[in-house]
């Protein structure tokens, strides 16, 4: 009895053990965050879908997503490189400001040209020319989405994961009160609902990112003040790094943040509506892809330490992927339509016309573990060509496909798209970055540090 007891209570010491490791700590709170920011998503779409109408909200959506992969094309392939680089780099605070200036006026400059494309081409978004608040509305919620992810993986990168959290905290309860305010006054006077959802997710991005930058980093690195610095220069080892990062990102966004601009196109009339349903499937369905992200990305961080021992990192990310995602699928399988209904009030249009395609959706996370675990071994390894090619594959099967699927079966062939576009890109992946860690030295030959 008492060898038992003794048996049970070693192996809790043993696995409280491995909780606090920084990989597992960082992993945790990178899936909390996830987990909290999608949960608080849920429900300001869950208010959201009750208050606006569905062609109000899918335009904004479409016009949000597409200022998001705008902002994306800003990063520069920063992130990754600011977790593969900062823990080695004397000048944190130099490195991390000069990172922040850099995005922020390649972020100004690419939103002015969105804004052009969109007088001269409309893209079914040509209504933000018709007022100036669109604009300005636009341009700080570029900088908020571009920001934002420069503190969180700098965050990331110092083993602080749990300030990236804080902010998705503070973005989600933020959010949904002021998009019940908007509704009920500014949107109703301005007579557009549409723009009342697009100002609450941006009006919020920028509140988290001002407390993120203001109030939160500078605990967790000494002496961090925001400040402009234009020492471009000492970027020149983390944009070499970066730049096939960043063409991959590039590519790979493609992928995700045009779609709903796609279903506009396709679709016609019965696009904006369509835009929604797609839309709030898939951030329900993002619930599952963020367990395997977060804990790669948690082990490349690690793997970014001198003398990590890679191989038996890898496989406590892959074997936490595994134990949460598998019960996972099963849920949101069965309670898909029940979770759907929650949207929309007394209609049940979003459970009608989105149920089919969240189910298809879950099933993207299953080959999204092999894909992070293989391309984090490519970024590891400071490999950049096979990140651009896999997500080439995957952004050119999921539009390409999904064009022609849309036009047949509507988001669920789109759905399906997505789910074969990630799919395909596997084997690729798999085929460069096979090799395991296990016969490679713990310490791997680092440049020096970056220097002030």
């Amino acid at each position: 009895m008492g060898n038992g007891r003794n048996g049970v209570n070693d192996l809790i010491g043993k696995l409280w053990g491995e909780a606090k490791t920084p990989l597992y700590r960082n992993a945790i709170f990178l899936m909390a965050n996830s987990v909290v920011g999608q949960g608080l998503a849920f429900f300001f779409w869950v208010i959201v879908a009750r208050v606006y109408a569905e062609t109000d909200v899918g335009y904004a959506v479409a016009l949000f997503s597409t200022v998001n992969f705008v902002a994306g094309l800003a990063l520069l392939g920063q992130t990754f490189a600011l977790i593969r680089y900062l823990p080695e780099t004397e000048d944190r605070v130099g490195l991390i400001n000069t990172s922040l200036t850099l995005v922020g006026l390649t972020t100004i400059l690419l939103t002015g040209g969105l804004l052009l494309v969109l007088a001269l081409l409309g893209l079914d978004l040509g209504f933000v020319l018709e007022s100036p608040v669109y604009p300005v509305t636009i341009l700080a919620g570029a900088l908020a989405c571009s920001l934002g992810p420069i503190l969180d993986n700098a965050a990331i990168a110092l083993r602080r994961s749990d300030i990236a959290m804080w902010r998705t905290v503070a973005l989600g309860l933020v959010k949904i009160p002021l998009a019940v305010a908007i509704a009920l006054t500014l949107s109703t006077t301005l007579g557009v609902g549409r723009f009342g959802v697009f100002l609450a997710l941006v009006a919020s991005l920028v509140v988290s990112v001002l407390l993120e930058a203001l109030w939160l980093f500078p605990k967790i690195l000494a002496g961090y003040v925001p400040r402009i610095r234009t020492r471009f220069a000492r970027l020149r080892p983390l944009m070499r790094f970066s730049g096939g990062n960043y063409a991959a990102s590039v590519v790979g966004s493609a992928g995700n943040g045009l779609l709903p601009l796609l279903i506009l196109q396709v679709l016609g009339a019965a696009g904006a509506a369509n835009a929604a349903y797609f839309y709030v499937a898939s951030a329900v369905a993002a619930l599952l892809s963020v367990i395997s992200g977060s804990a790669f990305t948690s082990f490349y961080a690690e793997a970014s330490y001198g003398k990590a021992d890679r191989h038996r990192d890898e496989r406590r990310a892959l074997l936490l992927t595994l134990a949460l995602l598998i019960p996972g699928i099963a849920v949101f399988w069965i309670f898909a339509r029940f979770v759907l209904l929650l949207f929309g009030g007394a209609s049940q249009s979003y459970a009608d016309f989105a149920t089919d395609p969240l189910r298809i959706l879950t099933l993207a996370s299953i080959p999204a573990v092999a894909n992070n675990l293989l391309t984090t071994r490519v970024r590891v390894r400071r490999r950049t060509l096979p990140l651009i090619v896999g997500a080439a594959i995957t952004s050119g099967v999921t539009l390409g496909l999904g064009y022609v699927l849309l036009g047949s079966s509507g988001i669920t062939g789109l759905s399906i798209a997505c789910v074969v576009g990630a799919a395909v890109a596997t084997p690729y992946y798999w085929l460069v970055a096979r090799k395991s860690f296990e016969a490679e030295p713990l310490e791997p030959a680092e440049p020096a540090p970056l220097q002030p």
